[in-house]
């Protein structure tokens, strides 16, 4: 259970309450509009304390280390550099293109988002002692994790890279039929004459890859009953670090566009927004300093439930 203070999460409100793309802002404005020819000549020059939004940023300079690289896709503007990866074909809410520029801005915005979110992700997740994340619907740690009554659905999925799934000693399904379909198919895949979520815990490959499927009551093999610790947490999938304040600069959609060289690329659509899942104990606690956070950061919070 989480206690009756705030001072659980000093490390992460500290991180909420002084975002980073005000800075980020500032050095795109300093790059584009000064005489300098790197991004690294703009932090060099940001020896002193700045006030953004409010807030006095100490060392500048140290907070925008860690995004380096992404900042430095800024200098495809001035011609100085080519982008590290293709640029994904980015729409507006409308469905219209968004321009080069704008749309380059937007990416470089949802990577140093993605980047800080999992860092303040890890730092207020850890002391709520919840575990909503490892386990199936209406498992008995439910209540102490903050979720009151019985859930609707009837699995929960856990996406997993090639390189992960050897992280989990269970029972796998790797068939034609599970390569034609997906966890959310229907009708589901079938086995032993009932839907897949009615067996017992497995890892399926998909037709859209592999992923761990949580039936309920089920927790994943990887958390430790009694301590309510992940037994592998400092090499646990990708998608375990993922906040519960998600990055929703850009949305990745399901359409694909063709490139004028004839590639494929992926396309997004800009959302300029931060999506908050509500199950999350400290979102539903801090739901104010993750408001704050986002206004500060130039966009729209919206609080989402994900289990119901």
């Amino acid at each position: 259970m989480i206690a009756d203070d705030d001072t659980i999460f000093e490390q992460g409100l500290s991180r909420l309450r002084k975002p980073v793309l005000p800075l980020v802002n500032m050095v795109q404005f300093l790059y584009l509009t000064g005489p300098f020819e790197t991004i690294k000549v703009v932090l060099g020059s940001l020896t002193k304390a700045v006030e953004l939004e409010g807030v006095l940023y100490d060392n500048p300079q140290q907070l925008l280390k860690p995004y380096t690289s992404f900042l430095r896709e800024f200098e495809v503007i001035k011609g100085k550099k080519k982008l590290s990866a293709a640029l994904p074909f980015i729409i507006n809410e409308k469905e219209e293109p968004v321009a080069k520029r704008p749309a380059l801005e937007l990416w470089i915005k949802q990577q140093i988002l993605s980047r800080e979110l999992e860092i303040i992700n890890s730092l207020l997740c850890g002391p709520c002692g919840c575990v909503l994340c490892c386990t199936g619907p209406n498992s008995r740690f439910d209540e102490a994790s903050g979720f009151k009554g019985r859930m609707k659905q009837e699995f929960f999925e856990i996406p997993l890279g090639d390189n992960e799934i050897d992280l989990f000693d269970i029972s796998r399904v790797d068939t034609a039929e599970s390569r034609a379909l997906t966890a959310r198919s229907n009708p589901p895949l079938q086995l032993g004459q009932a839907p897949f979520y009615k067996n017992e815990m497995t890892l399926f490959h998909w037709e859209n890859g592999w992923s761990l499927i949580l039936p309920e009551g089920s927790i994943c093999p990887r958390l430790a009953p009694d301590t309510k610790r992940c037994t592998v947490y400092d090499n646990r999938p990708e998608v375990c670090r993922k906040p519960q304040i998600f990055p929703y600069v850009l949305e990745k959609t399901p359409d694909i566009a063709k490139r004028s060289d004839g590639a494929l690329i992926p396309v997004f659509m800009a959302r300029n927004k931060i999506l908050a899942v509500w199950d999350c104990p400290y979102v539903r606690r801090l739901q104010h300093e993750i408001g704050a956070y986002a206004e500060m950061s130039g966009l729209e919070p919206i609080f989402k439930k994900s289990k119901t």
